[in-house]
Formats: structure tokens, C-alpha cells, sequence
């Protein structure tokens, strides 16, 4: 799979993810969860580029 393909498929999973947690009050599950998706998406993209 293309990496811009893959990117565009996590946004969007994150997006549908983060709208369920915060429609559920689960505030501290949004706070461990985004920041590690941050993380995650910057390596693999980093990686992508230097590749």
C-alpha cells in the first residue's frame, strides 16, 4: 500500500476513534491514546521519507 493511502486510512480511523471517546467522556483514554498515535504516524513517516 502507498504510504499516503495508509495515512489517509489512520486519520481517518483516529478521527472516528477520538469522536467515540470524547462522545463518551472517556477524556484520559483521549489524553494516552492521541499522543501515541502522534508518535506512532511521526515515526512511520519519518522512516517513509528517509527510506
Amino acid at each position: 500500500m502507498s504510504p499516503k493511502v495508509v495515512a489517509l486510512i489512520s486519520g481517518v480511523l483516529m478521527v472516528i476513534a477520538a469522536v467515540m471517546m470524547i462522545s463518551q467522556g472517556a477524556w484520559l483514554m483521549f489524553g494516552v491514546v492521541v499522543p501515541i498515535w502522534l508518535i506512532v504516524l511521526g515515526a512511520w513517516l519519518y522512516r517513509e521519507r528517509t527510506r
